[in-house]
């Protein structure tokens, strides 16, 4: 047979991957084809991720005893060609990660062998073809991540064989089909990520072979069906994204004992929160965060020793954290930030060693903080802000080599700034604003040199603020509101990647540097309510800035946002 239309698969192999594929050798021999051992046909392309670029030639539809055709993650593009029908021997196609275009053709329904279709992340549109219901060989249909349009088909639900239906991230509308419980083979349901409306349908809860369920990310509504809490096989879902109503089922871990993975974030849930998760042993990951749950947070949450990450912020909970939150030792992430939460942080959060995220901010939180949080080595988020905390920010907080972010705003916290603070080389963003802080900025503060973000504002900080040379990747500072005196330092004007500064209603005098005009990143600057004198210096007019001068004062009008004196 002449094989030459093979050698014209591509317009270009870049990286010369098929420099084996001439006449002068077998073509069973050339790089990513496999032919039978009996007859020398064709049987299979493994031709992934070799850099591979053009159209589909038409006539790899003489390739009539092709079993695999596997293409994925090369640069090719254009539309399936219609000679591709030929392949009546066609079980695996993998064309995964490409550029391919146009319509889903019709005509796959034709491909009555196939057994495993991955058209992932191109761009393919149209809709998804009622006869694709004629695939009766049919495991796994992975067309996520297109520009697939409509509704999903109810002839889907005569695929009997289906163990894996991956098409979210595209553009679906309209009701999940009642049908998709006929796919009684289904392991895997991925939905996700389209505009979905309705219900979810009470028949999902018949897929008992069903392990992972996703549908985030639609505008799916009304109640979760409660039997879908009896899929045993159950291992995952995800629910969250959605405008889904009223509350879980108390049942929830009873007919679910594999269950791992809860998402339900961002959903319009209500009510109290199960108290029989002792029942969910392999559970390791719950997201409940932005509903409006009540009442308080269940002792049993102690249980779930196997707890990796637990997410419950933006709901309206109340009472206390439980004691026994200690005994989750292998949590990971713990966030409880914007609920109405009070009493203190219980010492045995001591335990949590692994801990990498503390999120328990705008609740009513009081007390002092804990120096068990000194064994927090993994931690690198602790946000305790807008609570009721007060005493001395403690030295311990200085102990968490890795911490980035740390967030103690709006509390009562006073005493000074830990002068060990200036050794955690690892922070990023700080936010001690809204305190009762005093005494002086410590000097040492200023050599954190790869911090981003700090905000020391509306505390009594007072004297003179240090040199600012080290902190050349800072891109925002506020020191507002506080009884800092002196003059304002020259060395912020070598800070480049300066985006907003803030020294407002301060004891600050003198002159406006003229270094600031080489703060080409410099956006937003506030200086008003301060003792500043002098002109404001030519150098700023080469900025483009964001500037607000006082109520009766017109500065140029590009100078729209600076507050000045």
């Amino acid at each position: 047979m002449n094989w030459h239309f093979l050698l014209q698969v591509f317009v270009k192999d870049p990286d010369n991957h098929l420099a084996n594929w001439s006449n002068s050798s077998s073509i069973c021999n050339w790089v990513g084809v496999m032919c039978d051992a009996h007859h020398e046909r064709v049987i299979a392309l493994n031709l992934g991720e070799m850099g591979l670029k053009g159209t589909l030639p038409s006539k790899n539809g003489n390739l009539s005893f092709l079993v695999k055709l596997d293409l994925h993650s090369n640069n090719l593009h254009g539309e399936l060609p219609k000679e591709l029908i030929q392949l009546h021997k066609l079980q695996i196609l993998n064309l995964n990660y490409n550029e391919f275009n146009g319509e889903i053709p019709i005509w796959i329904g034709s491909l009555l062998m196939l057994q495993h279709f991955h058209l992932r992340n191109n761009s393919f549109g149209g809709f998804i073809p009622p006869n694709v219901s004629n695939l009766s060989k049919l495991e796994t249909l992975d067309w996520r991540f297109n520009s697939i349009e409509r509704s999903i088909p109810f002839e889907i639900g005569k695929l009997q064989c289906l163990k894996i239906l991956w098409i979210g991230g595209n553009k679906l509308s309209g009701r999940i089909p009642p049908t998709i419980s006929n796919l009684s083979s289904l392991e895997m349901l991925s939905l996700s990520y389209n505009s979905l409306t309705g219900d979810i349908p009470r028949e999902i809860g018949h897929l008992q072979n069903l392990k992972l369920l996703y549908l985030g990310g639609n505008k799916l509504s009304g109640q979760i069906p409660s039997n879908i809490f009896n899929i045993s096989e159950l291992q995952e879902i995800d629910l969250s994204w959605n405008n889904l109503s009223e509350s879980i089922p108390s049942s929830v871990c009873h007919g679910l004992p594999k269950l791992q993975g809860l998402y339900l974030q961002h959903n319009a849930l209500s009510g109290a929160l199960p108290s029989i998760w002792v029942q969910c042993e392999e559970l390791k990951d719950i997201q409940l965060e932005y509903n409006s749950f009540t009442g308080n947070i269940p002792q049993t949450i102690g249980d779930l020793t196997n707890l990796k990450i637990i997410l419950l912020g933006a709901n309206k909970l109340s009472g206390q954290i439980p004691r026994n939150i200690g005994n989750m030792t292998k949590l990971q992430g713990l966030d409880f930030n914007g609920n109405n939460i009070e009493g203190h942080i219980p010492k045995s959060i001591g335990n949590l060693t692994m801990l990498q995220q503390l999120i328990v901010g705008s609740n009513n939180l009081e007390g002092s903080i804990s120096k068990v949080i000194g064994g927090f080595q993994d931690l690198q988020y602790l946000n305790l802000e807008g609570n009721e905390l007060h005493g001395l920010i403690i030295d311990e907080i200085c102990e968490i080599t890795k911490l980035a972010y740390l967030s103690l705003s709006i509390n009562k916290f006073s005493g000074g700034i830990p002068h060990c603070l200036g050794n955690v080389t690892s922070l990023r963003e700080l936010y001690l604003d809204s305190n009762k802080l005093i005494l002086k900025i410590p000097s040492s503060f200023w050599n954190l040199k790869d911090i981003l973000k700090v905000n020391l504002s509306s505390n009594i900080l007072v004297g003179n603020v240090s040199s600012f040379g080290n902190l050349n990747v800072l891109i925002s500072l506020d020191l507002s509101r506080n009884h800092i005196s002196g003059n304002i330092p020259t060395s912020l004007g070598g800070l480049k990647n300066l985006q907003d500064l803030s020294l407002a209603h301060n004891n600050l005098q003198g002159n406006i540097p003229k270094s600031f005009g080489n703060m080409l990143s410099l956006v937003n600057l506030v200086l008003f309510e301060n003792n500043l004198a002098g002109e404001i210096p030519k150098s700023l007019e080469s900025l483009i800035l964001s500037i607000s001068t006082s109520p009766t004062t017109n500065y140029k009008e590009r100078f729209q946002m600076v507050e000045f004196l």
